[in-house]
């Protein structure tokens, strides 16, 4: 009787999930998890449902496979428009409600009326080395092998922060990790909290459609302008909260989150208070001064917002006559950090708001225009790639790291990373989908 009491308790609670972010997943999610009645956890070893939104790619489907197998016991996988084909997984119309299929799958969980998902890996080493060797240790000599599939500590250099020897750990951190934008596969080397050296194994996913294809559809046909302000704002608070959240400011967080969920819904919403909060407690500045510096050719190569904060009125809409009439000027930052595009994201925002009430009813139809992630046409080349963001990453503490690929959007990064090929190198982790 005491049993069953504490289930009834639990099933009142939040439904804590782990997401796995495919294509287009992110805003969904963010969504979602506006909701009390749901916890959008940051490790799947504290969820008790796999949530798998948007398009998985096939690359990615063992790591999926790795994050299901860390949720503890019991536990259950649910599908939200999504086309993965997983065992044993609950599949859920994209008009369907979310959040009661979460509330029904959590309590047959509890009450026993739906099975446990069973593991989807076999339960063996990623790296076989258990009595192998001299000593036992999966290699040759003392310090040899590769227990748990992974080298014995041999620091190769000093750290190069500080000199110290510290031991270094090599390891793939995504797809799943969401510290990480969506979809980016990284291969690092720590020595401490600081990179050492930088592979990118895979790019994060593209922009979602929901955001890409009314600006697509501009190109061809007239679209209401304040139809593309309204998803360039939220696009661009979408990015100051991810921001936000990594410099552990979760409650502002949330309050862009639900800025952006309201714009994007045809609601208002205070972005100039927001700046104002955000400018007088000072939270920006912690956000360390000349991080991600991009300027010059760079800036230029990946255009939109990097190019703007760099200093230079870059934007397609300046042209436009249709965006004249309502007295557009592009507004810019100067220093080109990761502090500027924040700080330009946030005067977009603002501004794109203010066209909003001053546009009406007013179209525009242009074979080119500037989207949230850059501009697009239909009849220019895609610009130059820039394959140096691997480069910036060497020296900078995890934090850093993390604050660094935060501050450019998925279009920017892609752009920027240089693929390498993927292949298993012997490393495994499991951090979010990691190899």
């Amino acid at each position: 009787m005491a049993v069953s009491a504490l289930r009834k308790l639990a099933a009142a609670a939040p439904v804590s999930f782990f997401a796995a972010e495919g294509e287009g997943g992110r805003e969904c999610i963010e969504d979602l998890a506006l909701s009390s009645d749901v916890e959008w956890v940051a490790s799947p070893r504290h969820a008790s449902i796999l949530l798998v939104v948007g398009r998985i790619r096939a690359a990615d489907r063992d790591a999926l496979k790795r994050v299901h197998d860390q949720l503890p016991q019991p536990r259950a996988t649910l599908c939200w428009r999504s086309d993965a084909d997983l065992t044993g997984a609950l599949s859920l119309d994209a008009a369907a409600d979310p959040q009661e299929a979460l509330r029904s799958l959590y309590r047959d969980l509890l009450f026993g009326t739906r099975v446990s998902d069973p593991p989807w890996l076999p339960d063996e080493p990623p790296a076989p080395w258990r009595g192998l060797g001299d000593h036992g240790q999966g290699g040759k000599g003392m310090m040899g092998g590769t227990p748990y599939g992974r080298p014995m500590p041999m620091p190769p250099q000093p750290d190069i922060r500080d000199g110290l020897n510290l031991d270094p750990y090599t390891a793939r951190f995504g797809p799943f990790l969401p510290l990480l934008p969506p979809g980016l596969v990284l291969e690092l080397t720590l020595q401490g909290d600081v990179v050492q050296s930088a592979t990118v194994i895979r790019p994060p996913y593209a922009p979602g459609t929901a955001l890409s294809e009314p600006f697509q559809r501009a190109l061809t046909e007239p679209v209401m302008i304040a139809t593309l302000e309204r998803l360039r704002a939220g696009h661009h608070l979408r990015r100051v909260a991810q921001i936000l959240a990594l410099l552990q400011l979760s409650a502002r967080a949330e309050r862009c989150r639900r800025m952006a969920h309201a714009v994007e819904a045809g609601e208002g919403a205070d972005i100039a208070g927001l700046r104002r909060t955000l400018r007088r407690s000072g939270a920006l500045r912690a956000i360390p001064m000349g991080l991600g510096r991009v300027t010059g050719a760079d800036a230029a190569a990946l255009g939109g917002v990097v190019q703007r904060a760099a200093g230079k009125p870059a934007d397609a809409r300046a042209d436009q006559a249709p965006y004249q009439a309502l007295g557009f000027e592009p507004v810019v930052q100067g220093a080109g950090t990761a502090r500027a595009r924040v700080a330009q994201w946030l005067a977009e925002a603002a501004q794109s708001l203010a066209l909003v009430r001053a546009a009406g009813d007013a179209t525009i139809q242009n074979t080119a225009l500037e989207s949230p992630c850059g501009r697009v046409s239909l009849d220019e080349p895609r610009p130059a790639s820039t394959p140096n963001l691997a480069q910036r990453l060497p020296g900078l503490e995890w934090g850093q790291a993390l604050l660094l690929l935060a501050s450019f959007d998925s279009a920017a990064l892609i752009r920027m990373l240089p693929v390498a090929e993927d292949k298993d190198n012997g490393n495994t982790t499991n951090v979010a989908g990691g190899e």
